[in-house]
């Protein structure tokens, strides 16, 4: 989940392109897929339509083994596993999806998150290949950075590739943090021999496929594409530039017109590429088409990256597949409207969020499988072989149109809700006519690599079965019979930490908080591990006690406690010194805790929040246990390799959220997310 990810701080969600390898033998694991055993280290006029490109991948992308084509669908927290026991999980409810991967390859059902388990830092691990450590993004969706003064500023996990911190305090500090975003390490900073200087971006993951001559589409897949208009405009477009202008001229605070036009869509290029060189538009404030292409420019690329061009955002990359044609259609499946907009596998104008009628990207919160899917297919039928597509989850509401159980449904939606399994049913449906699209496309995994994961598994916080308080009636199921949840049973616990610490424990200690079920506190001052306010705020967090009416009673919301040396074990502490926390709590999973400025519990200090109840970040089987799927040239027909979606962990029982191993049923391979088998060497590219 990414909460306020949009670009204007809503509620929202977040995705990548998968790589695979044991994490306790890679040469076991990617000999039993068949994969090679490298691994990687490291408001103007629209812009004008291009001719429809034929379905086949550009003659001069030379990838290995046979594949003309690299698909990635990252779902943000879609399960395997049931949550609830008793009622069919995501994935179970979507078989177009998950019998494409066990009837065409291996889907691997003990694949394993890094800590923290959070969108950002795990899809950017699965980019990369590296943990957070080494490729910059640690902790969470967002975090707080020291400034000179010892106080801290807020910073958000998702920016572009190449931008510094960004700093989203109203005012920023004027001695904050000005590293590198995606700040690198050679070597995890807690081993290395010598400091690593925090200076350097991460190599980005599309150059091996960009220098193979790929161009490489991104559907909303994390810091790729544009995230932000304050930071990312003027770098990418420059301080002048009309998407600049339009941004100013613009007077809604939230610039959803250009969240719409420029953020969340991009194609990296390959030199040379068409499909970037020859992509022109009438800009904001013009009156004549010119080049809507930007130098792709990453000036600290190892072996140097000059003479690429980028497109970013639907306004410019739209056109290239085909918007700005009326009734576009390829092989009988729908592209543009009478209007000559884009549309999605279900013939809906793809609008901006919070928008009526505006053709643009829908938001990285609510992209819906029915709308991702179409930007993929549109890009490969356009000649860029390489594409990887972000899928929100289903377990909000998401307010498609059209699905009548979703109409006054709540934000959060419990397993085997009406509108939860009518959201899957929409999934399963777009993904029939994906598949089939491409089959039509001759885009099969006879000739393509299809590549499936999900970010992390959550904590279903809330009624389950074995809880105190369980979903109605006691035999739903979700098919035949839906499950409903009482208010007040449904949802995760908020729990105000400043005024639990003051009032339970009387400290009053200054800290900022990166509000999380697994939080990390940054103590006023930058104090070191053993300063004795420090080791007496540890404490203090350690016994904070609170009412769980889904446990039964009262009882301890701490967990475990990570001081720096614990957290640089599990790869939480970057190169940059700044963002250091001064230690992490790993909570009770059905809480989320934050920092009001709130020091007494006048007002409850912990209730029900019904708005989110799939909480994760913590360490819990449910959370950290996902799966990774491959199809495609190379890749043997094991089907299911691991446990099946009845015998993973859940979130049901006494012991909810209290088992930090999953009980493995017979032998399995073990994968994780940052040490996933090089997929660009697989495909005969190197590696970064």
């Amino acid at each position: 989940m990414r909460r306020g990810r949009d670009a204007h701080g809503r509620a929202g969600r977040q995705a990548a392109w998968f790589r695979v390898t044991a994490a306790a033998s890679s040469a076991t694991l990617l000999g039993t897929l068949g994969l090679a055993g490298t691994s990687m280290a490291a408001t103007g006029a629209a812009a004008s339509a291009a001719k429809p490109a034929a379905a086949t991948a550009d003659t001069s992308c030379h990838l290995g083994n046979g594949i003309k084509h690299v698909v990635t669908l990252m779902f943000d927290n879609v399960h395997y596993f049931r949550d609830n026991p008793n009622v069919p999980s995501d994935l179970q409810l979507m078989p177009n999806l998950l019998n494409f991967f066990t009837g065409n390859g291996t889907f691997l059902s003990n694949n394993h998150t890094p800590l923290i388990a959070h969108t950002a830092d795990d899809i950017l691990t699965t980019f990369t290949g590296l943990y957070g450590d080494r490729q910059g993004m640690p902790i969470s969706n967002s975090y707080q950075a020291y400034n000179a003064d010892g106080t801290t500023d807020p910073a958000g996990s998702f920016a572009y590739w190449t931008d510094p911190v960004f700093d989203t305090a109203k005012t920023p500090n004027p001695g904050h943090d000005t590293n590198p975003t995606m700040v690198y390490a050679p070597v995890p900073p807690a081993t290395a021999a010598h400091t690593v200087a925090p200076n350097t971006v991460t190599p980005a993951p599309w150059v091996p496929f960009t220098r193979a001559g790929c161009d490489t589409g991104q559907v909303a897949s994390a810091n790729t594409v544009l995230e932000n208009t304050g930071v990312d405009f003027p770098k990418v477009f420059g301080a002048g530039s009309p998407e600049v202008q339009q941004l100013n001229a613009d007077t809604d605070s939230f610039k959803d017109a250009e969240v719409a036009d420029y953020v969340g869509i991009g194609v990296h290029c390959a030199q040379g590429s068409g499909f970037c060189a020859d992509a022109k538009g009438v800009k904001f404030g013009q009156t004549d088409p010119s080049a809507t292409a930007v130098a792709d420019v990453l000036p600290q690329e190892p072996g140097g990256y000059t003479g690429f061009q980028a497109l970013f955002g639907h306004r410019y990359v739209a056109p290239q597949l085909g918007a700005g044609t009326p009734n576009v259609t390829r092989n009988g499946f729908q592209v543009t409207n009478a209007a000559g907009n884009l549309v999605d596998e279900n013939g809906n104008q793809i609008n901006g969020a919070f928008l009526t009628n505006h053709p643009g990207f829908p938001g990285f919160g609510p992209i819906n499988a029915s709308q991702s899917l179409a930007y993929i297919a549109d890009m490969l039928e356009s000649g860029v072989p390489v594409v990887n597509g972000y899928i929100a989850d289903i377990h909000g509401n998401e307010n498609i149109p059209g699905l009548a159980a979703c109409k006054g449904a709540p934000a959060a939606l419990g397993s085997g809700t009406a509108c939860y399994v009518a959201q899957a049913q929409y999934y399963n449906a777009a993904f029939g006519t994906f598949f089939k699209r491409l089959a039509a496309d001759g885009i099969t995994p006879a000739n393509t690599e299809f590549i499936l994961s999900s970010d992390e598994g959550d904590h279903e916080a809330g009624a389950n079965v074995g809880r105190s308080i369980q979903p109605t009636p006691a035999n739903c199921n979700g098919i035949s019979i839906p499950c409903t949840y009482p208010k007040g049973s449904f949802g995760e616990l908020a729990g105000n930490i400043t005024g639990l610490l003051a009032t339970e424990k009387n400290d009053t200690t200054p800290f900022s908080l990166e509000s999380d079920t697994a939080p990390e506190f940054y103590v006023t001052g930058d104090p070191g591990p053993n300063d004795a306010q420090v080791r007496t705020l540890e404490r203090d967090v350690a016994g904070l006690t609170a009412s769980n009416p889904y446990a039964g009673g009262t009882q301890k919301i701490t967990n475990f406690i990570a001081d720096p040396a614990e957290m640089a074990i599990l790869h939480m502490v970057n190169a940059d010194p700044a963002r250091t926390p001064t230690f992490a709590l790993f909570a009770k999973p059905d809480y989320f805790l934050s920092a009001p400025p709130v020091a007494n519990c006048n007002t409850p200090c912990v209730s029900v929040n019904p708005a989110f109840a799939y909480n994760h970040g913590d360490y819990a089987a449910e959370i950290n246990t996902n799966y990774v799927a491959f199809a495609g040239p190379g890749v043997k027909h094991l089907g299911l390799d691991g446990s099946t979606a009845t015998e993973g962990p859940n979130s049901a029982g006494p012991d909810s959220g209290q088992r930090p191993r999953v009980r493995l049923v017979g032998q399995q391979p073990l994968a994780e997310g940052a040490d996933l088998g090089n997929v660009a060497a697989r495909l005969g590219i190197g590696r970064i």
